[in-house]
C-alpha cells in the first residue's frame, strides 16, 4: 500500500504545477495567458517562448518542441529532477505538507524546504574529453573540483560539479548529463534533491576580492571556469533566473558585468537582470554563442571591464 503522504492522486490534487515551478525558481520564465502559462521549456532549457504550456485548470503540461512530452505534476517533477517517480512524489509531499502546515493563520514565517548537504569528496577525472572540448584545463578543473564521475549512482555518465554554499562549505554535486538522449528528455543538468538553487551562486566563494574587482555574472559553470583560468572572477546562476536572494547578494557590488548566453532567453535575462541591478553592465554575445565558446583573448577583453589587481 502506498503511504498516505505518497498517494499520487492526492498529491496531484494538492500541488499545482505553478507551485512546483515557483519552488524551483522557474515560474518567472513563463508568461500568464488566460488559463495557461506559456514560455520556454524548463526541462530542456530551450529558448522558444511558445514551447511549453501549462493548463492551469487541468494541472497538466506539455512541451511541443524538443521534449515532445507532457503530463501531470508528478511527471514534471520527475523530468526536472531526473529522478524516480518515488523521488518526485517525495518532493510533492514536502510541498503539500509545507503548504498545509504553513498557511498564514498564525502569522508564523514559512520554513524553507529541508535540504541535506552531501559533504564527502568524490574522485573525479579532470582530464575528461568534455572538459577539454570546453577549453577547461585540468588544474582549474581540479581547483573547482569538477570532472567526469566513473562510478555508479546519481552522477553516472555525468560531468560532476561540486557545489558550495556562499561561505565555501561543500553541499553536494550537480551532474551535467553526457548522454544526448537523457539531455533531450530530462535536460542537461541533474541537481541534488531540494537543493536551494535560488540561494546559491556558483563560484562565489572563489572570489574573495569581489568587492574590489567586481564580478562577471554568467549562466553556467563552464563559463566560470574559463574565466577563472584567465584570472577573471565570475559567478554563475545555473540558468537565467535571478532570485531575490541572489539579487540581494550582488546588489552591493559596484562593478558587475552581466554576460548571458547569446540566445533569446539569455538576452531577455540580461535585460531583466540589468533592471534589477541597474549598476551592472550588460555585454551581449552573438546569436548562438555562449561565453565558453569565446577565445581566451575575447574573454580577457570582457575581463577588462572589471578592476583587476
Amino acid at each position: 500500500m502506498i503511504p498516505h503522504h505518497l498517494d499520487f492522486k492526492r498529491l496531484k490534487r494538492l500541488v499545482t504545477l505553478e507551485k512546483v515551478l515557483a519552488s524551483m525558481g522557474l515560474l518567472s520564465t513563463l508568461s500568464r495567458r488566460g488559463h495557461r502559462w506559456v514560455g520556454p521549456c524548463p526541462i530542456h532549457r530551450g529558448d522558444n517562448p511558445n514551447a511549453f504550456t501549462i493548463h492551469r485548470e487541468r494541472n497538466l503540461w506539455k512541451c511541443f518542441t524538443r521534449c515532445d512530452a507532457g503530463g501531470d505534476v508528478v511527471e514534471l517533477v520527475r523530468r526536472l529532477q531526473g529522478g524516480s517517480y518515488k523521488a518526485a512524489a517525495l518532493y510533492l509531499a514536502d510541498l503539500a505538507q509545507n503548504d498545509t502546515l504553513q498557511k498564514p493563520t498564525s502569522g508564523s514565517p514559512i520554513r524553507p524546504n529541508p535540504f541535506r548537504p552531501f559533504t564527502p569528496r568524490l574522485t573525479l577525472d579532470s582530464t575528461a574529453p568534455y572538459l577539454v572540448d570546453k577549453g577547461i584545463r585540468p588544474p582549474i578543473a581540479r581547483h573547482f573540483q569538477v570532472g567526469a564521475f566513473h562510478g555508479r549512482g546519481m552522477l553516472e555518465n555525468c560531468i560532476a560539479v561540486r557545489l558550495f554554499d556562499l561561505e565555501g562549505e561543500p553541499i553536494g554535486y550537480a551532474g551535467r548529463h553526457l548522454d544526448p538522449q537523457i539531455v533531450a528528455t530530462r535536460g542537461k543538468w541533474k541537481f541534488p534533491y531540494r537543493l536551494p538553487r535560488n540561494r546559491l551562486l556558483y563560484g562565489y566563494h572563489h572570489t574573495p576580492n569581489r568587492h574590489h574587482t567586481g564580478l562577471v555574472l554568467v549562466e553556467g559553470p563552464w563559463d566560470v571556469l574559463r574565466l577563472a583560468q584567465l584570472g577573471i572572477p565570475a559567478v554563475a546562476l545555473f540558468g537565467v533566473h535571478l532570485s531575490a536572494r541572489q539579487q540581494e547578494i550582488l546588489h552591493p557590488l559596484a562593478n558587475l558585468v552581466v554576460l548571458m548566453d547569446g540566445d533569446k532567453a539569455g538576452r531577455h535575462a540580461a535585460v531583466t537582470i540589468h533592471q534589477k541591478l541597474p549598476n551592472s553592465k550588460v555585454i551581449s554575445l552573438p546569436e548562438g554563442l555562449d561565453p565558453d565558446d569565446l577565445a581566451d583573448l575575447d574573454l580577457v577583453r570582457i575581463g577588462e571591464h572589471l578592476t583587476l589587481f
